[in-house]
Parts: C-alpha cells; structure tokens; sequence
C-alpha cells in the first residue's frame, strides 16, 4: 500500500509535466489577445447564414420541414424565425460556451479532451456556415451546390490558416519561412501577424459573399490573401 501511494507520489511530477507539454503542444495556450481576436472571428462566422435568411426572408415558408421525425410521429418542423436567426444563434451560443471552456482549461493547464479540441474553436463555425447556411438555402427551395459550398470552404479554410499563421511560430511546418529564406533581417513576427490578420478578415468576408450571393468576393478575397505576405515582405525591403 505504501509502495503505491509513493509510486503514485513519485510519477505525478512528470504526468503534470506531460500534461502541460501537452497542452502547449495542442495550442490551447494562446494570448489573450489572440484568444479575444478568436471568439470574435469565430462568433462573426457563426452569425452570417442570418445573411441569406433575411435576404431569402420571403421565400422561405413560415414553417419549414427539417425532415425529422418527432416523438408523435410527425415531421418535427421549425418556424421560418427559428431557422433563420435561432439555429445560427444557437451555434454563437455553442461557440462562446466552447470557448470559455477553453480558457478554463487554460488556467487548469490541462489538455482539452478530444472532443473539445475538435468542436472548440472552429466546429461550431463550420457547422453554422455549411450547415445553417446550407438549411436556410435549401428552405428557400435554392440549391445546395458548388457555388455555395466552395467559397464557403475557401473562406473557412482561411480563418483556419489565417488563426495559425497570426502567430505562428518559428518552428512551425506551415509559415512563410519559405518565402522570408535569405532575409536575417525580416520582421519574422509582423508579416505573420499582417498575412494572418488579412487571412481572418478575407475568410470571413468570402464567407459573407456567399450568403449574400456575391459571385465576385471570393475571387477578391483569395487575392487578398495571396497579396497579403507579398505586400508584407515589400514593407520589409
């Protein structure tokens, strides 16, 4: 009995030392800067399917089939409101509640459980984008193709890189150390922190253009995002 309880006296240093390696290694650690710059982004992305509900306002049917099936047997339908304002608002609610258990962790230093770690920051976004925006769309008896899914994708995928490259570190796979080789005196910091601002802001701003149906913004924002760290890397010249 005495063996186990030093053992266990004996490992509990290092587990906690893993535990935090593990959680830097995760990037649960981030600024509090960087942490308010993500529920913000991420509550921003939540809320634009509200976008095409209201521009689809009168097309869609003051009650809308979900094709599930309720408890009585019947089609558990939802009211045009619920659709176009509650599930989206319902996914910011998700969203903030993700995040501060997040930041709970943060202050526990503990590593976040799997499921966390994949709905924390980002899931709820790509719910409410392709999944709201996607419900909404179809109500309207629109479809659901390739013109919407694809800028929709495009700017998720750069509020993904765009969070990591905000401040990226130098040791990481993905950055634009490629593209600062051959430049000691680069500020290393403050083309990431631009490219990445820039990222975040075209991400949200495609996103937005196809709830709004605008064909053109995210061509407008994809070379934004190609501009940035070219336009960063010149001021450094």
């Amino acid at each position: 009995m005495m063996g186990a309880q030093g053992k266990k006296k004996g490992t509990a240093p290092a587990q906690r030392q893993a535990e935090i390696e593990g959680a830097r290694l995760f990037g649960k650690h981030v600024s509090k800067t960087k942490g308010r710059l993500l529920l913000a982004v991420t509550l921003v992305a939540c809320a634009l399917p509200v976008i095409v509900g209201v521009r689809l306002w009168e097309e869609i049917p003051e009650i809308v089939p979900t094709g599930l099936i309720g408890a009585d047997g019947k089609d558990d339908s939802l009211p045009r409101a619920a659709v176009v304002f509650g599930l989206p608002g319902l996914m910011c609610l998700l969203d903030l509640l993700a995040h501060i258990q997040l930041l709970a962790n943060q202050r526990r230093m503990t590593v976040p459980k799997p499921h966390v770690r994949l709905v924390g920051r980002w899931g709820f976004p790509i719910i409410s984008v392709l999944f709201c925006g996607g419900m909404t769309l179809q109500s309207a008896g629109r479809a659901w193709d390739l013109s919407f899914v694809a800028p929709c994708a495009l700017g998720l995928l750069l509020l993904l890189l765009g969070s990591h490259m905000w401040d990226c570190p130098r040791d990481s796979r993905i950055s634009l150390q490629f593209a600062l080789a051959g430049r000691p005196g680069a500020d290393w910091d403050g083309i990431h922190h631009l490219t990445g601002g820039v990222w975040l802001a075209a991400g949200l701003l495609a996103i937005a253009g196809a709830m709004a149906e605008v064909s053109w913004a995210a061509v407008l924002c994809g070379a934004a995002a190609l501009a940035a760290p070219v336009i960063g890397i010149w001021r450094q010249r």
